[in-house]
């Protein structure tokens, strides 16, 4: 085993399971590639979107865009959690993991179909505008969305990471890239961008229930559905607390600050290593799943030290590009001397989210989703309490803070609750030399002058020897 500067080994020792690290990086590095396009691309989009579109119809694009991400969440009833783990640890297995994607399919069209017939009543209560097409449009969005979730939670325990993409790339891509062709022929209304978004998902959807109907039989039954929606459910108000993390510090910055706009650059940019940890779950889950229970805290431990490993030589890499990231992201016009530290102080939630997510498996394990209903809630809701309190001091430092401060937060919730869930309680490895690395490179990111030029270059070395210490230890296993 090779053995790593955090002092244990580093590498995944080879288990039960059969999966190689070589393996597991493969399949991680698709998911990684299939997380990371829609959000370049919506870098491209987004700008073009803004300017071929009148600001009365992008903010019908805006608005959508929010029920789409919400929608999702509720359309999916937290069943992805559910038939992951139904494909590996669940009684019918594959069987059962099909029929559920069925059944959840068929509830997210019912959910869709109410949401739908009582468009006119909760649209204008709660966005304040009334019921039209591009609602409806958002809407038939998240019913595709939903069910592309479910779709790929059968193909990330079934490991095939390369459809599991593709039903990814039908929504964020292709949608997205169609509806930019129509807005430039001419149909230059947000209701006409939705139309496109939603027929990307809604096909895409259609093309995950084909994929799992032809790979083999289904067991559907209420007892089976009854487990999964005992386990998905409670995971509703933890992804709905995760997605208003930043919604809800932006209000705290534009109330507090009037500076929503920078917060919402901000947050953007240092949230964007918990992407990566995000895609690399996605490989990581099923791992954890399969292990058996004597074997599971120790490939927990050292995969957890892989992954602090890859997403730290991130963050690091996050933090030193900052003054070039926000002078990218906003015109001179923006305080860029007061964002530089803001964005290096958010990025830290990747290396606290690694915890969250390794603990998260146990619990997931045990079945006990419950707890997640409660801790990620409270976590998001303290962080924004620490923002309202802090942020008329420290400005925009204190809102990247709080949002460090959430994962910090569900971190450790997760880890207490995993201790008190499980039978046997792990735990977390501290990883030091990574986290003195990312400490380094973030001081040196704030320290360091933010004009471009030397100084720039200077940032990217030292970028690249934190990557080169905190990566070359991985290299040996990778070549198992």
């Amino acid at each position: 085993m090779t053995t790593g500067h955090d002092g244990t080994g580093v590498e995944p020792a080879a288990g039960p399971t059969g999966d190689s690290p070589r393996r597991v990086a493969s399949r991680a590095a698709i998911y990684t590639a299939g997380s990371a396009a829609p959000a370049l691309a919506s870098l491209v989009v987004i700008p073009l979107i803004t300017r071929l579109l009148s600001q009365r119809e992008y903010d019908v694009v805006a608005l959508g865009t929010v029920v789409v991400q919400v929608g999702v969440i509720l359309v999916a009833l937290g069943m992805g959690a559910a038939i992951t783990r139904e494909y590996i640890l669940g009684e019918a297995g594959a069987r059962g993991a099909r029929g559920l994607v069925v059944q959840s399919s068929l509830i997210s069209v019912l959910i869709a179909g109410l949401a739908l017939a009582l468009g006119p009543v909760w649209g204008p209560a709660l966005l304040g505008r009334p019921w039209d097409a591009a609602l409806a449009l958002a809407v038939v969005a998240s019913l595709g969305g939903g069910i592309v979730i479910v779709v790929q939670a059968y193909l990330r325990g079934a490991e095939r990471p390369v459809p599991f993409v593709l039903l990814a790339a039908g929504g964020t891509l292709v949608g997205p890239a169609v509806g930019l062709v129509i807005v430039l022929l001419g149909q230059r209304t947000g209701t006409a961008y939705l139309a496109a978004l939603a027929a990307g998902y809604v096909l895409s959807a259609l093309a995950g229930v084909w994929v799992t109907l032809r790979s083999g039989p289904r067991d559907t039954s209420w007892a089976g559905l009854r487990r999964a929606l005992r386990l998905g459910a409670p995971t509703v108000p933890h992804q709905i607390a995760i997605y208003v993390a930043i919604a809800g510090l932006v209000v705290v910055a534009d109330r507090l600050l009037d500076a929503g706009g920078t917060a919402n650059i901000v947050l953007t940019l240092g949230a964007g290593a918990t992407v990566l940890t995000g895609a690399l779950n996605n490989a990581w889950a099923p791992l954890i799943y399969k292990e058996p229970p004597a074997t599971r805290h120790a490939r927990l431990t050292s995969t957890t030290r892989v992954i602090l490993r890859v997403v730290g030589a991130l963050v690091a890499a996050v933090c030193l590009a900052a003054p070039l990231l926000v002078q990218i992201a906003s015109p001179p016009t923006y305080d860029h001397e007061a964002m530089v530290p803001a964005v290096v102080l958010a990025s830290f939630s990747a290396v606290a989210s690694v915890y969250y997510l390794a603990s998260s498996h146990l619990i997931l394990v045990r079945g006990r989703t419950g707890v997640l209903s409660v801790s990620t809630p409270a976590a998001v809701g303290l962080g924004i309490v620490a923002a309202v309190l802090t942020a008329p001091v420290w400005g925009l430092v204190a809102i990247g803070a709080s949002y460090a401060v959430m994962y910090v937060l569900l971190a450790l919730f997760t880890t207490v609750a995993q201790a008190v869930l499980v039978d046997r309680p792990w735990r977390p490895p501290l990883a030091p030399i990574t986290l003195v690395v990312v400490l380094a490179c973030a001081a040196a990111a704030i320290l360091l002058p933010t004009t471009t030029g030397w100084w720039t270059v200077l940032r990217a070395a030292v970028a690249l020897l934190a990557a080169a210490v905190l990566l070359a230890p991985l290299r040996t296993a990778l070549r198992r």
